[in-house]
């Protein structure tokens, strides 16, 4: 009885929320859980190319860079 009401809820689940069920599915493949998401931006050769320079030489992180930008954007600052 108790396998089945597991299927239903399951079933129920995939239905209404698949991105939760995707993330209970990774989850229970890596033991992790993802509080990132990988985007995808096409910009400008030369300012990305200047931008990957600019960070190798500071010893930043690219990604973390742009979500301190994208941070700045949304808090009006």
């Amino acid at each position: 009885m108790q396998s089945n009401k597991f299927q239903k809820v399951a079933t129920k689940i995939t239905k209404t929320d698949k991105e939760l069920f995707n993330e209970l599915l990774q989850f229970e493949k890596t033991k992790k859980i993802q509080t990132k998401i990988r985007l995808n931006f096409t910009i400008d050769k030369t300012t990305a190319s200047q931008f990957k320079k600019y960070c190798r030489q500071k010893g930043y992180n690219m990604s973390a860079k742009i979500e301190q930008a994208i941070n700045r954007i949304i808090q009006g600052k």
